[in-house]
């Protein structure tokens, strides 16, 4: 049997341009794990599961989820993928976040609403004041 690819933390910072010490701490936190590959050197090295589990940590964190959530959802999806738990508990996640982004959405509209209120208010205010001089 071939002997399964190792990627370095190199490798790994350069594939998802991210720094070594993001790699770290997420190995620090229990997400990764790593293997010496030579006791010399003390290089850690990453089986492929972890370059996905890396790969998966990262699309979490660009969609807005927290690390605890995405570790469990990690979990979860490693422990039994096909599981209907296992499904209802990531689709959970999936509603609460959507839920939060609605809540932004709302919240960045009034916001936009507040700023073009005042913007207006301030151009006539201005306009008015031309006109005086």
């Amino acid at each position: 049997m071939a002997e399964e690819k190792l990627f370095t933390i190199s490798e790994l910072t350069a594939m998802f341009d991210i720094s070594s010490r993001t790699i770290r701490y997420y190995e620090e936190i229990g997400m990764l794990t790593s293997e010496n590959r030579d006791s010399l050197t003390k290089q850690r090295s990453y089986t492929n599961k972890e370059r996905r589990r890396l790969k998966m940590i990262l699309r979490g964190k660009k969609l807005g989820f927290s690390l605890q959530e995405i570790k469990e959802m990690i979990d979860l999806y490693e422990s039994n993928p096909e599981g209907e738990a296992e499904k209802s508990r990531i689709i959970a996640f999936a509603d609460k976040k959507l839920r939060e982004i609605e809540e932004q959405i709302m919240q960045l509209q009034m916001l936009q609403e507040d700023i073009l209120t005042y913007k207006e208010k301030y151009e006539n205010s201005q306009t008015k004041t031309a006109e005086h001089h």
